[in-house]
Order: C-alpha cells, then structure tokens, then sequence
C-alpha cells in the first residue's frame, strides 16, 4: 500500500475540522468569520468590536504600510487579508488548506473589488516559493497544528520568505507546563481525539527558541489569555443559542463535541492551563537596523 502523504495527511486534519460547514461556524464566530483570540479594549466591546479590534492589533504590530508585500499563513475566511488590503493598502495574500475558507475568501475579494491587491491560495506554506518575498508575514492560530517536532521548519520557511528587516507576528496557542506540555484535566487528550487531530501545543520558551534560532530577533511578546476565555465563551453562548440549527446542517455528535470544546477552552485559558501569545519578530540584517520605534506606543492607534 502507497504510504499516506504529509499533505493528504494535512489536508485531512483541515478537512475534519475547519471544512464542516461555513453555516456552521457563521452562527457562533462573528460577521467577519475571524476563529482565533479576540482582543477586547473595553469590558462592554461586542465580539465584533473586538475582533475587528484584534485585526488591526496585528497590523499595527507589524506597522503595516500601502503597498508593502502581506503574507498570512493560515487565512481562515479570509478577513485578515481583506482588512490588510482596504484597510492599509497592503498587497496582501492569504494561504490555507481548507477548500470551504478558500472558496469563502475569495468570494469576498470578488465583492468587495479588491482582486488587484488580495488575493487567496489554497496551499500548504511548505510550499510556498522564492525568498524574501514579503514585507510583513502573520500566522495566526496555525503553528498549533504544525506539530513541535516541525516547529524549526516551520519558522525556517517564514524567515526564508521574510525580506531583510521584514517582520513577523506569530498568533498563538501555547501549553503553560513547561514539562509535560499537558493541558490539564485531561483537556488535552479530549481536544486530540475529537477537534484537532494530531494538534500539539509547544510552551512558549520552546516557540521562541525555535523563533530565534531561525535568525527572527523577538522584539514583542503579549499574553492575551484572558482575551480569549472571553471569546471562547462568546462562542459557546452563540452555539447554544443556535443549537437545535446547528444540529440540523451537522449531527448532534458533532455539536456536543464543539459546546464541549468551546466551554472546556474557556475554561482552561481562565485557569491558566493554556494561553495565547503574540510574538512579535524581525529578521534583522544586523542589530541597528531593526525597523522598530523604541517604545510599545506606537501598536495601539486607532
């Protein structure tokens, strides 16, 4: 029997988890379809305020400026690049593995006319060719999938594909037992089996280390753990709200499995079992010229 491919074994896992059904997540995730840590600046912020807010965090970080190269590695359904774009004027492009994000992505480019500047590719990044393409480069909740044994080739090809004095920011999940890796409460094993196949969480001194031995300087690190125990639980309330739909275009196996999900993260990033980090990098041709001004102040315009 002809072994199973990395790819189709990727591509399956995407398949599984993301490709469920755009309706789906529409009744849990906010207008702009964002599946990752929002970022809340007032208690009273909605989900959408805080998303939105979340996208431009990322952006700001990376100074992003009209016509610079923007590269989003794991663009889910695609608002990432399409607030790059209209929003900065960026060239921005987006790649992922699931067909239903892809097809929704660029459905939106279409309509909001931004073809000569946005652009989507259903496309493994490993895959990704050329050197020092792109200016700025953001992967947000993706390296959780990557697996901690491809955690060097994985920040290997971003720096490869970051120009001299680029910047990156790495959006992700972290595990916070430094010596297991475990979730806790067997939260874990649970997340493995049944909503992110083969899904590992390194800690984050393992992240940065990979980070800087890929020649990516790190300049900024933010938790925003608390960020998301709030959102998971917006999305669990908006699940249940939707419960008896969601039931109807999935099965109600798959809906038990994701309030679970959804309520269980919750619940592990309150308690500190997991968190979320922002990390922010360069690739520096040496260490005067790092393309940053000296303080934080400059990441929270409006």
């Amino acid at each position: 029997m002809k072994p199973t491919s990395w790819k189709t074994k990727n591509r399956g896992k995407v398949k599984y988890h993301y490709d469920v059904s755009n309706e789906f997540y529409s009744m849990f995730l906010d207008r702009n379809m964002v599946y990752s840590c929002a970022y809340y600046r007032h208690e009273d912020d909605t989900l959408e305020a805080a998303q939105e807010q979340k996208l431009d965090h990322i952006l700001n970080k990376l100074m992003l400026k009209p016509g610079e190269r923007f590269l989003d590695i794991g663009c889910g359904w695609g608002a990432l690049i399409l607030r790059a774009a209209k929003k900065y004027g960026a060239v921005a492009k987006g790649i992922t593995l699931s067909k239903n994000q892809f097809e929704h992505a660029q459905k939106l480019i279409q309509a909001e006319g931004l073809q000569e500047c946005c652009s989507v590719e259903l496309c493994d990044y490993r895959d990704l060719p050329g050197a020092g393409v792109y200016d700025k480069i953001a992967s947000v909740g993706m390296f959780e999938h990557v697996g901690l044994k491809n955690l060097p080739r994985y920040f290997g090809k971003i720096g490869s594909l970051l120009a001299d004095d680029g910047l990156v920011l790495n959006h992700g999940i972290t595990t916070s037992d430094v010596e297991s890796g475990e979730i806790g409460a067997g939260a874990g094993e649970f997340i493995a089996k049944y909503v992110f196949p083969e899904g590992e969480l390194p800690h984050l001194s393992l992240a940065l280390k990979e980070m800087s031995a890929a020649g990516l300087e790190v300049s900024d690190v933010e938790s925003l753990r608390r960020h998301y125990a709030r959102t998971c639980h917006e999305w669990a309330d908006r699940l249940e709200l939707n419960r008896d739909r969601a039931i109807a275009i999935t099965d109600e196996r798959r809906v038990r499995i994701w309030e679970a999900y959804l309520a269980g993260s919750s619940h592990a990033f309150s308690h500190g079992w997991i968190n979320v980090y922002q990390v922010l990098a360069c690739k520096a041709k040496n260490t005067a010229s790092i393309p940053l001004p000296l303080t934080r102040e400059y990441m929270y315009r409006s």
